[in-house]
């Protein structure tokens, strides 16, 4: 029982405490602190806290920490809005209490956390941090734009001069001015020994007060790029133009200002960038070229893989760096695995330091043979600049089961009649049994009578085995004379599936005709088929090489096509290569 009453006691203090907690955060939300980024030593600046909300905001303490002087304030301003919307009045206000103050030395200073006062409430503001200037060395530059034009530099700004080959590192162009201005043209650099990726531009432009050379000036970024040497040696980064309009104040007329544009083109200073080669010890033999940071992914999409169906392994590679100028890597399926080439996409994205790129590679390959086999791991070299030195990532590997696919025409005959012979053989085997028995049983005239009966019904049963024998004995010649006929078949159906945009089982029944043809004109099984074993088959049999290659790449294409994405007009090619194809194999006698 005391154990309970502590209990409670103890979640009572905590509520208490969460309702006193809840009005002070929700407060301070309320409250937001809008202070400048960058002032100069010795200039004023403001310091704005504003509330919105329904209750009383009564004071906020003053901002006093070391390097900071409040000058003026806190001075309180309170805006009200009426609203009538369909005969319902609403009204809102807002308050802001505004303190001047003044920096008094130069590098970073921070604005302390101060107390506010709202609803009777006590509150807590969170200050910030504000960078802090050093005073022009000429006090006087560019006051007066009625007697000069004021001072204005443009700069590249590369992250570093010295880099390895392939390696990313950005690039900025910034124009400073000590007065107003438009950009009016923009030049870009033309590389020389560079690869440029761009980071995306939304076309705002926001000013910054920098000090450069010992002035301040507003300070502008005209481009940001990421760049990748290309080759190792001294490169120079060329010198790249922007145009301006600076307006400039006449005093000649003391009622109306007067105002004229002139126009000026600033030029930056070429960059000399010192490219190391990438070192030869410790390089992999199978360097993919990479530069930068990666981490790498390897999985098996095909869950149950059977024979004549595809088999895809997905790599995904991911990271900052040139991985969309890299080589994938190598994959090395069973050499009962038909393979094909894989399919790529790439996405990247340009930040202010980097490139950060994802490459998706789908390997595709068919077994031909069932069975257990494995697929080797698939390994990623790259070089790490930070590091210095080369790394390798490496997948695990693919163990495949792989079982009987679908049958093909073909086999489903032959399977046939291989069934059909051996039920002739077993109803051979019973009937000359029963005739041997019904020997033994007959002892009377009437069953002697019906010898010859049965003579006649076990002449014409031989007759019929003798006959299907033939046909059996005769069934592959049969299958290849008609190889064309079925292959017209198939081909027809496969125009049906193109007319009605059935993009899928197109390729399925062009694939059916192109390896069921085949199967039936060679007089093998399909799946005893590849594309080795035709191609050395039908170069024994005195096909043309042409003719050879033209099956190949038509079989290729069609595989090719189930995985990529294909048009209308490419499907329809894809038939007439595979009707001529056909065509010109039959007129062979293979």
């Amino acid at each position: 029982m005391v154990i309970q009453m502590t209990t409670i006691r103890r979640l009572a203090k905590a509520w208490c405490l969460l309702l006193l907690l809840l009005p002070l955060s929700l407060g301070a939300q309320t409250i937001r602190l809008e202070a400048p980024q960058t002032v100069v030593q010795g200039n004023t600046f403001q310091l704005i806290y504003s509330y919105s909300g329904s209750e009383d905001f009564e004071r906020v303490s003053e901002p006093k920490a070391p390097g900071l002087q409040v000058v003026y304030g806190p001075a309180r301003q309170v805006m009200s809005s009426y609203q009538n919307i369909n005969g319902r009045s609403s009204s809102s206000s807002s308050v802001s209490i505004t303190y001047t103050l003044i920096a008094e030395r130069t590098g970073s200073v921070s604005v302390p956390a101060v107390t506010a006062v709202v609803g009777g409430k006590r509150v807590t503001v969170h200050g910030a941090t504000i960078r802090v200037l050093p005073p022009d060395k000429d006090t006087q530059a560019g006051r007066s734009r009625a007697k000069g034009l004021g001072s204005y530099i443009y700069r590249a700004i590369p992250s570093a001069t010295v880099v390895y080959e392939q390696q990313a590192f950005p690039i900025r162009y910034k124009l400073y001015s000590s007065t107003e201005f438009d950009i009016s043209s923009f030049n870009a650099p033309q590389y020389d020994g560079f690869i440029s990726e761009k980071q995306p531009d939304d076309g705002r432009r926001q000013l910054t007060l920098e000090s450069y050379q010992g002035k301040n000036y507003r300070a502008v970024e005209i481009l940001n790029e990421v760049l990748f040497a290309q080759r190792s040696g001294t490169l120079t980064i060329p010198s790249s133009e922007v145009g301006i309009r600076i307006p400039v104040e006449g005093d000649d007329d003391p009622f109306f200002s007067s105002a004229t544009f002139v126009d000026r083109t600033l030029r930056s200073s070429p960059v000399t960038i010192q490219v190391r080669p990438l070192p030869a010890e410790g390089k992999p033999q199978d360097f993919s070229g990479a530069v930068g940071s990666f981490r790498m992914k390897a999985e098996l999409l095909t869950k149950a893989p059977k024979t004549n169906e595809s088999v895809t392994i997905r790599l995904t590679l991911e990271g900052t760096g040139n991985l969309k100028l890299a080589s994938s890597p190598k994959i090395q399926f069973p050499e009962s695995f038909e393979v094909y080439d894989p399919k790529e996409t790439y996405e990247g994205h340009v930040t202010a330091t980097n490139v950060q790129g994802k490459k998706v590679i789908e390997y595709f390959a068919i077994p031909r043979r069932t069975g257990s086999v494995t697929v080797p791991p698939l390994t990623f070299s790259y070089f790490d600049p930070q590091k210095g030195r080369y790394e390798i990532l490496r997948s695990q590997s693919f163990s495949l089961q792989v079982a009987q696919g679908k049958a093909e025409v073909s086999e489903e005959k032959g399977s046939s009649l291989r069934q059909q012979e051996e039920s002739l053989r077993t109803l051979r085997s019973d009937e000359g049994t029963k005739e041997i028995t019904g020997l033994r049983v007959a002892k009377s005239w009437g069953y002697l009578l019906l010898y010859p009966l049965v003579v006649l019904i076990g002449l014409g049963i031989y007759f019929i085995l003798a006959r299907r024998r033939s046909l059996r004995a005769d069934s592959l010649s049969y299958h290849a004379s008609r190889a064309s006929a079925v292959a017209t078949r198939r081909l027809r159906k496969a125009r049906q599936l193109l007319e009605a945009g059935s993009r899928e089982p197109f390729y399925e029944e062009t694939l059916r005709a192109l390896w069921g043809y085949l199967g039936d004109k060679l007089r093998l099984p399909v799946s005893e088929l590849s594309r080795a074993t035709v191609s050395e088959l039908l170069r024994g049999r005195g096909l043309e090489e042409s003719t050879i290659q033209g099956l190949t790449e038509v079989i290729d294409e069609v595989e090719y096509a189930r995985y990529a994405p294909a048009k209308e007009g490419d499907m329809q090619a894809l038939y007439t290569k595979t009707a001529t194809v056909i065509s010109e194999i039959d007129r062979h006698k293979l």
